[in-house]
């Protein structure tokens, strides 16, 4: 990996999917998850930009929907965090499910999701422990959010980027 390279944020697209949505719906989400990212990323240097999928309970999902005011046909809630350009794909992986089920255990110690237990499975490598604590220091160790400087800096253009998309097309979805 080149200089400029290995300075550039690996952009990973975090999609929170209700876990019995159509295929359909999900197809539909994810591409309209990467046509925001591609418009959110257009200019700025990323080493690459990738989909992780977390999987959710349909009470779960119907909850967080609910909270966040999005409609009841939403198959998947997506965000955009940064990693190093330098992980495996499969710690890619874990640190992208793990940071959007931070969220959720986040969104679940504030009572979003009620009195249903959150259930949340990640796809770990193989050997790691599944306790959160275990998975955020493996994370820590494998150099997940080690980034430059300039790479932060490049995802704070591409986050403000991707809301900003994200609230003009809400405004085109009640304008149509």
């Amino acid at each position: 990996m080149g200089g400029s390279e290995a300075q550039s944020p690996f952009i990973v697209i975090t999609a929170v999917l209700d876990a019995e949505a159509r295929p359909a719906a999900v197809t539909r989400a994810h591409g309209e998850a990467y046509d925001r990212a591609l418009r959110a990323t257009k200019g700025q240097a990323i080493s690459n930009l990738d989909l992780v999928e977390l999987p959710i309970d349909r009470a779960a999902h119907a909850a967080l929907r609910k909270h966040l005011g999005l409609p009841e046909d939403q198959a998947g809630v997506y965000d955009v965090f940064p990693l190093s350009p330098t992980l495996a794909p499969a710690v890619r992986k874990a640190a992208g499910q793990f940071l959007a089920a931070e969220s959720l255990w986040s969104l679940d110690a504030q009572g979003v999701f009620g009195s249903d237990a959150l259930s949340v499975k990640l796809e770990l490598p193989e050997g790691w422990e599944k306790d959160p604590k275990a998975i955020h220091q493996k994370l820590v160790e494998s150099g997940a959010l080690d980034l430059s400087e300039t790479a932060v800096a490049t995802y704070r253009a591409i986050k403000a980027a991707w809301v900003a998309a994200g609230d003009s097309d809400r405004k085109q979805d009640n304008a149509g």
